[in-house]
């Protein structure tokens, strides 16, 4: 190889993936948005401040079921208009596309409604319980004309951005096992679906605590599922396997990657990753002796060893058993402060370089949440080019995910303890 590894097609390796692909312009975080928010919860403030990094976001209006608590939730983050109606916040003009922080059993229910309100829509994931849901929500959405979307963030943090590119490149060669741990479904299940895409359906084979059915939710099985429990997931067509688990206790929370010449390790916390480590037999390759007809690699009388091999930063010790290289790169993408870690820390501020941000509302209910920005960010530039779908997360991979829930739940539910 000539080229720089650190780029691809000339683009850096954490770029996303809708501006790396031609489809989108880094600009239009311009993209005027008037955005309106169903559930006055915790993970709709994170999302809030989040939109703080946006340029062209708005945020005009928020309902919840209790007036006060909508009046409250209103004040706190700066936001216009409270409804103690969802309807109303569907019918309100000034809103262009709404947010979903709802509960899980009732994201159907409140993505139909601003569906036929004329609204676009931005799901929280687990999208729904069922991918029959799904495919109705996605359906209805295109007979009317509108965007709707999951909010699988995941996917747009540059750690994975450049994982991405790794395995596009052939960093690790054919990809052959995925595994994940997390407590919730929709997120482990997540890299097996970015390893193997949505196109194949795997062979499920799953075990666990068994499945029952939510009775405010006319007894569908949970989208989130039970814990402990684990699956594997079989590609035949493509000759690889997704270990999955779903524990009930402490975790690893890691993602790993396995492919015929290495491995990318997506580090704790995997479904908000900062950092990746890619493990490779040997160093890559930059030159031209082999075109030229010579050894990549030969022992000169004068200056020892020379050849082809990549000069590179070692910041790991190599591993013996493994060989005599087991080359290791650690790449980092540490968040924008504040970058909290753990729930219940202070909104904060931060200096961009030309303004002051304060983020407005509560304080962060979880870590690394304000990594929102990087999937509020393509909404706005998506949205700006008229794409149907986000290139990080399509609607396929959303409808696959849920068949997958679905069938992991049947199983537990026959077998389950």
């Amino acid at each position: 190889m000539t080229e720089d590894l650190n780029f691809y097609n000339g683009w850096p390796l954490n770029t996303p993936m809708d501006i790396r692909l031609g489809q989108t312009r880094e600009e239009d975080v311009n993209f005027p948005l008037r955005w309106g928010i169903i559930s006055a919860s915790a993970i709709a403030s994170d999302w809030i401040k989040s939109l703080q990094d946006v340029p062209g976001a708005s945020v005009t209006a928020v309902a919840a079921s209790d007036k006060d608590r909508a009046l409250a939730y209103a004040e706190a983050h700066g936001i216009p208009k409270a409804y103690d109606s969802y309807q109303d916040l569907c019918n309100d003009r000034d809103v262009d596309i709404i947010y979903i922080a709802s509960k899980t059993f009732n994201h159907h229910r409140d993505m139909m409604m601003a569906i036929a309100a004329g609204k676009h829509v931005l799901c929280e994931k687990p999208f729904t319980d069922t991918a029959k849901q799904a495919r109705e929500v996605y359906a209805a959405a295109e007979k009317a004309g509108v965007i709707c979307w999951e909010g699988m963030w995941t996917r747009f943090f540059p750690a994975i951005e450049h994982a991405r590119i790794a395995m596009e490149r052939g960093d690790i060669g054919n990809l052959q096992v995925v595994q994940s741990d997390f407590l919730d479904r929709v997120y482990a299940l997540n890299p097996a679906i970015m390893g193997f895409g949505a196109e194949e359906m795997p062979i499920i084979a799953a075990a666990g605590r068994a499945s029952r059915g939510q009775p405010y939710a006319n007894d569908a099985f949970s989208a989130h599922g039970a814990s402990p429990s684990a699956a594997i997931l079989q590609y035949s067509e493509q000759k690889g396997i997704a270990v999955i688990t779903f524990p009930s206790g402490r975790f690893i929370e890691e993602t790993q990657y396995i492919g015929t010449k290495g491995r990318i390790t997506i580090e704790t916390p995997s479904h908000h990753p900062s950092t990746l480590t890619i493990r490779r037999d040997r160093p890559p390759l930059m030159g031209t002796r082999k075109q030229e007809g010579k050894p990549v690699m030969e022992l000169d009388p004068s200056k020892g060893w020379v050849g082809d091999w990549r000069e590179t930063h070692w910041n790991h010790d190599r591993n013996p058993t493994h060989g005599p290289f087991n080359h290791i790169e650690r790449f980092q993408y540490p968040l924008p402060s504040p970058a909290p870690v753990t729930r219940g820390q202070p909104a904060g501020s931060r200096w961009t370089g030309d303004r002051l941000i304060r983020y407005k509302g509560w304080t962060w209910s979880g870590g690394n949440q304000h990594g929102f920005m990087y999937q509020a960010q393509a909404v706005h530039r998506c949205m700006a080019a008229g794409l149907k779908e986000l290139p990080q997360f399509t609607i396929t991979e959303s409808i696959r995910v849920c068949e997958i829930i679905d069938e992991i739940n049947r199983q537990c539910a026959e077998i389950g303890f």
